[in-house]
């Protein structure tokens, strides 16, 4: 977050690349009771989970499910195609090119794409959208365009980027939200700028402004959104006019209300509470493989931590913790990595339990080294969230159990989830669990994330965690940058094991978890749901009995 995605999905609907995903009918009014009480004039699908929504702002977006909602109501020039692990295919793009250099990729694209609000979609809204990310350096989607150097639409229906180095993730980059199109006149009208200063957040968080098959037509933050049919889509109509995500926290609730019919997919189950379902008639119950990886955060900051923040204790909580437990609260399927790259990426790495599991004489050793005996108190935070049904608290009371085995005295704290993003991004807290799900699927996406360094050249988890770029890590940036540019597949695998060894010797992080996803969906009101680790459930497939 090795080899290849060995887990396969189940057999998904497969769309035209050049048709688009959507459907192109009118507006209805739906309703909120899920799809038993729809009619065939206007189907409406309920879905209930817990969602770590933000933001519906693409330049801005950053969490697990916002693609989710940036791939129903945005187009990009490619996307992932359906039942893969981010396997890039064709959105509004016909093809593209790349020079020598390997730094100039030149995209032509569809001439009838039109967005919602019946303007035309040409390549001038596709480099104003990238150019208003690239001029937003505060946001976390910022980190997927900063290898850009320029962007240009030299006519309606070409767009060249000119990258600052060769990036073999390139294309596979632009099938994340950071390069959602939006209608840049529309947006403009808002606030939108692609020159710095972009106000338009604010009202992107109340609609949307894509050319996708879905429209926002309202978001209540953590109670529910509400997607409608976009009525100048382009692309191939289904027969659903109105989505609603409703947040529900409990599993319980959720199983209960698929049970009732009150809603039509559920998302927050695991492979224990999914045996709730199991029999049950008109419910299937399917899993698919994920990108989600659960870890905890040791900051580097002295001042949140003197204790915690010293590399030996960090290291020292690693040998401490007992990771076949958290496989057992996992459930099937779960895997534990390494470290940053999960199972599905170039080389990545599973730790050896055997030789690389719990070993608590190191671990006390690593303390008395670093000055800590008798160990030292520490709040650990969490929030109220869950990673694929594994409740955040949950593991929160297992890492407290491990560490007082090594005299750490650990002290929960559990936040709304939104105000711990907030504090993970503020870099103020010393200790914390969170999970990671890839914004592209190429081990770039990783090393962008989790290497050291700090500041606008810094990294996501560089800048979170304070850990600074130095010539005793340097090693895992040169890895690094041959990863980026290296396009033969074996050599890569090659250098992502290297480096994943060599991050392993100092890193503030420990990973706990690679999940599988598992969800149930009714099949009386819907048929096969296909599911894409990068956009969750695939809403543009979705298609009602």
């Amino acid at each position: 977050m090795k080899r290849t995605l060995s887990l396969l999905l189940s057999a998904l609907l497969l769309v035209s690349l050049l048709a688009g995903c959507g459907s192109s009918g009118g507006n209805v009014q739906g309703n909120v009771q899920g799809n038993a009480s729809g009619t065939s004039a206007g189907k409406t699908i309920v879905i209930g989970g817990q969602s770590d929504l933000v933001t519906l702002d693409p330049g801005n977006m950053y969490e697990p499910y916002a693609n989710m909602i940036s791939y129903a109501a945005y187009d990009m020039l490619y996307r992932v195609k359906s039942g893969t692990m981010g396997t890039p295919e064709p959105s509004v793009a016909t093809g593209y090119t790349v020079d020598s250099t390997g730094t100039v990729y030149t995209f032509t694209l569809r001439d009838d794409v039109v967005f919602a609000s019946g303007n035309k979609l040409t390549a001038k809204d596709v480099a104003w959208s990238v150019n208003r990310v690239m001029n937003m350096k505060e946001s976390n989607a910022y980190s997927n365009v900063k290898s850009i150097a320029k962007v240009e639409a030299p006519d309606d229906t070409t767009v060249v980027f000119t990258l600052t180095e060769p990036d073999a993730s390139f294309l596979v980059k632009t099938t994340s939200n950071a390069y959602c199109i939006l209608d840049s006149e529309v947006v403009k009208q808002h606030g939108g700028s692609d020159t710095g200063g972009d106000t338009a957040k604010a009202w992107l968080d109340t609609t949307s402004a894509g050319s996708g098959p879905y429209v926002v037509d309202s978001w209540t933050p953590k109670e529910q959104l509400v997607l409608k049919k976009n009525a100048n889509y382009w692309g191939e109509s289904k027969n659903i006019d109105t989505i609603i995500f409703r947040e529900m926290t409990s599993v319980d609730a959720q199983i209960t209300a698929l049970k009732n019919g009150e809603v039509d997919i559920i998302l927050g189950l695991n492979s224990e509470t999914a045996k709730q379902l199991q029999g049950v008639d008109g419910v299937t119950v399917t899993t698919g493989p994920t990108g989600l990886m659960t870890f905890l955060v040791m900051s580097r900051d002295t001042s949140l931590s003197p204790e915690m923040s010293n590399p030996k204790v960090q290291e020292a909580v690693r040998y401490a913790l007992d990771y076949q437990g958290y496989l057992d609260l996992g459930g099937e399927g779960c895997t534990v990595p390494l470290n940053f790259v999960q199972q599905g990426f170039s080389g990545g790495l599973t730790r050896d339990l055997k030789t690389e599991g719990q070993d608590l004489d190191k671990a006390k050793s690593l303390m008395a080294e670093a000055g800590y005996p008798n160990g030292f108190t520490i709040t650990l935070t969490c929030a109220s969230n869950n990673s694929e049904g594994l409740e955040w608290t949950s593991i929160a009371q297992k890492v407290k159990q491990d560490l007082a085995k090594i005299n750490i005295t650990v002290n929960i704290e559990t936040l709304e989830a939104t105000l711990v993003y907030e504090k993970m991004r503020d870099a103020s807290m010393p200790f914390y669990i969170m999970f990671w799900s890839p914004d592209y699927y190429d081990i770039n996406n990783q090393t962008a994330a989790f290497l050291p360094g700090t500041g606008d050249s810094g990294t996501a988890y560089g800048n979170r965690t304070k850990w600074e770029r130095s010539a005793a890590n340097e090693d895992l940036w040169k890895l690094a940058d041959e990863i980026q540019v290296e396009t033969d597949e074996t050599k890569r695998a090659q250098e992502s094991e290297e480096l994943q060894r060599a991050f392993e010797k100092d890193n503030p992080f420990a990973f706990l978890l690679q999940h599988p996803k598992t969800f149930a969906y009714s099949s009386k009101t819907l048929n096969n749901v296909t599911y894409d680790d990068l956009c969750k459930i695939e809403l543009c497939e979705l298609t009602a009995k």
